[in-house]
């Protein structure tokens, strides 16, 4: 019979002052979860600890600083790369770069607006209305800090990466397992979390965000007395992996080598390159394609390939913008199969993507209208689904996924495109040593 544990894990590199922030200096956060005979209940991971904006050094900010981040994320734009290494070899188990933007298109999906604004506010500091978001955990800390109170923005998430959402316990043992992990993050730049609301950057240059009380917590369960563990031990989780590039035709062709055997499926959001990094600009936002003036450049014909042929769809997807330019509502066929990328879409029973956030309009002058798209934020994105059935998957280890798009691209003005491949892996153990089977 087996028990189970709890664990709390400081940051192996913390300051003595027990804060991190990528400002100072303290980009990292490095936590240890040593070898022992025992296994991590998967959904179990926890992130927590205390978010504080900061105007400068000294000042925490008002209202009128019009300083933001994005309503959508919270907390979770602050990751920027999540990884997960065996700490006995150093082997990579996982790594999920532009995690925050991977975030965006998950939890869009996957949560109800009602979530948003309960729990999802009280674990990690995420709002639908920006307005509420700006004034909950921006310039909460100056209301806590005048009435002698410390900072109220404390933050407990999930650490979302296929490894620990999957079902099956992860081994810890040095014989039959992992030999132990370590999980670096990665906090994103300053300048990709906060921006303005009125697209001047004069309050925001030397602003921040900073990190303190910063602790992981999870549980771990004892073998039962019937464990026996084998010459060679095995567990297979899901994996998400990420690609990125960039678009700048109205015939745009994307070709991606993936070099994995068992693709489950692949979603992808978009933003315009310049937004990125940028303190006028929210650069997590998940806007539809758009052009130098801010108009939108709407899909006409999507096509995804494998190896060059159609597949999984043996036919090009004809949207209703090509026949119908002025159209704003979403194409049924793009909606659903992005979803269903991202999750099966016969499971969802709860998501925020609905007509007021999935559509691609005209962002206004100097994309002004796109910081305040209600209900959380543009939840735009476009994916495909391989298998939802018997999790086999397709494979791409030696064929390139590719996505062929005609837009209403008309002027000289660069699209990023964050791909995310969900994919089966395996990790195999044995006399000491690990392998990662992609």
């Amino acid at each position: 019979m087996s028990s189970n544990q709890h664990l709390e894990i400081t940051p192996s590199n913390i300051t003595s002052d027990g804060k991190l922030s990528y400002k100072n200096g303290q980009p990292t956060i490095q936590l240890l979860i040593g070898a022992q005979d025992r296994f991590i209940v998967p959904g179990s991971v926890r992130l927590c600890g205390k978010l504080t904006v900061k105007k400068n050094d000294t000042i925490i900010p008002l209202e009128s600083d019009k300083i933001r981040m994005n309503e959508r994320l919270g907390v979770y734009s602050v990751i920027d790369t999540l990884s997960i290494f065996s700490q006995r070899s150093s082997q990579t188990i996982e790594t999920i770069n532009h995690h925050n933007r991977m975030m965006s298109s998950y939890l869009s999906v996957t949560q109800s607006q009602a979530d948003f604004a309960c729990h999802a506010y009280e674990t990690s500091l995420r709002f639908p209305n920006y307005k509420a978001q700006q004034l909950g955990v921006i310039t909460n800390t100056q209301a806590a800090n005048s009435s002698g109170g410390d900072s109220a923005n404390s933050f407990c998430i999930p650490l979302v990466s296929g490894l620990f959402l999957g079902q099956e316990p992860i081994p810890l043992s040095n014989d039959w397992g992992v030999g132990g992990l370590m999980i670096e993050i990665q906090l994103s730049p300053d300048q990709n979390v906060l921006f303005s609301s009125d697209n001047t950057d004069t309050t925001l240059l030397d602003s921040y965000y900073e990190l303190s009380d910063v602790r992981l917590i999870c549980e771990v369960q004892n073998p039962g007395d019937d464990f026996t563990p084998q010459a060679v031990n095995t567990f297979t989780y899901n994996s998400i992996s990420s690609y990125y590039n960039t678009i700048n035709s109205a015939n745009a062709v994307l070709n991606f080598n993936l070099g994995l055997k068992s693709v489950l499926g692949a979603f992808m959001n978009v933003v315009p390159a310049a937004h990125i990094n940028s303190w006028t600009r929210d650069g997590l936002a998940t806007l539809g394609f758009s052009n130098k003036d801010a108009t939108k450049a709407q899909i006409e014909q999507l096509v995804f390939t494998r190896a060059g042929q159609r597949h999984p769809l043996e036919y090009n997807i004809d949207t209703l913008q090509k026949t119908s330019a002025d159209n704003e509502n979403p194409d049924a066929q793009i909606v659903r199969n992005y979803m269903n990328a991202v999750m099966n879409f016969a499971k969802i029973n709860r998501t925020s993507v609905d007509t007021s956030v999935y559509r691609n309009i005209d962002y206004g002058t100097n994309y002004a209208n796109a910081k305040d798209i209600i209900n959380g934020g543009s939840a735009w994105g476009i994916g495909v689904a391989y298998d939802s059935i018997s999790n086999q998957g397709m494979d791409f280890s030696t064929v390139p996924f590719g996505v062929q798009l005609q837009l209403k691209l008309t002027s000289d003005h660069p699209n990023s495109i964050f791909l995310f491949v969900h994919s089966r892996q395996t990790v195999v153990s044995s006399g000491g040593s690990i392998q990662v089977m992609k």
